[in-house]
């Protein structure tokens, strides 16, 4: 079976939300879940796993680590043919992530701006299924992450130490991703670069952004833009724009009640037929259509005409 790896941004960070310990007797299963909404960590003691994400099965042993994917079905492709026993850890993500053959840089949710471009969008990377790392260290540190779960529940009532619980599981957690991450060579200067144009795209989505201006600002040709952000991204630069000002456009569709046209003016399109023509393409319907959608206008609310005409 090919590799698999999940690459995780880590702006925001994972979040541990709970950890457990379970042993199945022969002829048991995993539960048969779907749209569960964590990632599920196993690290396996004993026996062997039979377990399904999707249609894909994979067997996992004693000694390896195994991770499932959120909002996806998990189940038993065979019930356990000996007694299996494994420690799990559910974690969450706010922001983006991908499982595929190969680790892949991921672009954070969270804007971070900056006077300079110099601070890396960090991946988290980790193999989907491989031998538990340093073992012996890795298996005590999930025992005190168990083991401060545990202590929290005991504790729920007393707020003040449920915090301190809640802090420890975290730091716990972090240590735990350092040692199981997949270590991947050093940055090569096309990835440093295409990082800090997109860092830049981000930083100045609401202006009018040109080859020729990212060239003259990162010290390389015009025509290296577009080719150092597609080896690194897969995206190049204008999509990439065109992606973050259409995310920004939804968020303020929803959170205000500005017209169109002026929503169109504060991400960057100053024509308001193209801005229209642009949404519709990347969501399948106008932002009228969107914004209706997913919420209910107040009567009155300011809408702008003009470019409903074009919707």
């Amino acid at each position: 079976m090919v590799k698999q790896f999940l690459s995780i941004s880590c702006i925001p960070t994972p979040t541990y939300i709970q950890s457990g310990h379970v042993v199945f007797s022969p002829g048991e299963r995993h539960p048969n879940r779907k749209n569960f909404q964590f990632f599920v960590m196993m690290f396996m003691k004993r026996g062997k796993l039979f377990i399904a994400e999707d249609n894909t099965e994979y067997t996992v042993s004693a000694g390896e680590m195994f991770i499932l994917q959120p909002q996806h079905h998990h189940y038993s492709w065979k019930p356990m043919d000996e007694t299996t026993e494994y420690y799990w850890i559910h974690f969450a993500t706010a922001g983006n992530y991908v499982q595929a053959p190969e680790p892949k840089q991921m672009r954070p949710v969270i804007p971070v701006p900056a006077i300079h471009y110099y601070t890396s969008a960090i991946t988290l990377f980790l193999e989907k299924q491989q031998p538990i790392p340093n073992e012996d260290t890795v298996i005590s540190m999930i025992k005190k992450i168990f083991a401060n779960s545990r202590k929290s529940n005991e504790n729920h009532s007393d707020t003040t130490q449920n915090s301190i619980e809640f802090w420890k599981a975290q730091q716990l957690f972090l240590d735990l991703l350092q040692q199981i991450q997949v270590q991947t060579p050093q940055e090569s200067p096309t990835t440093m670069i295409a990082n800090k144009i997109q860092r830049y795209i981000e930083d100045h989505f609401d202006e009018k952004i040109t080859y020729e201006e990212l060239g003259k600002e990162f010290h390389i040709h015009p025509n290296s833009v577009s080719l150092y952000m597609k080896k690194t991204f897969g995206i190049t630069p204008n999509n990439l724009l065109t992606k973050y000002r259409l995310e920004e456009a939804t968020k303020y569709l929803l959170l205000t009640s500005d017209q169109i046209s002026t929503i169109a003016t504060k991400v960057g399109y100053q024509n308001v037929y193209y801005f229209s023509m642009a949404f519709k393409k990347g969501y399948g319907m106008s932002p009228s259509e969107y914004r209706k959608k997913y919420i209910s206008l107040k009567p009155n609310t300011p809408d702008d005409g003009a470019g409903s005409q074009f919707m």
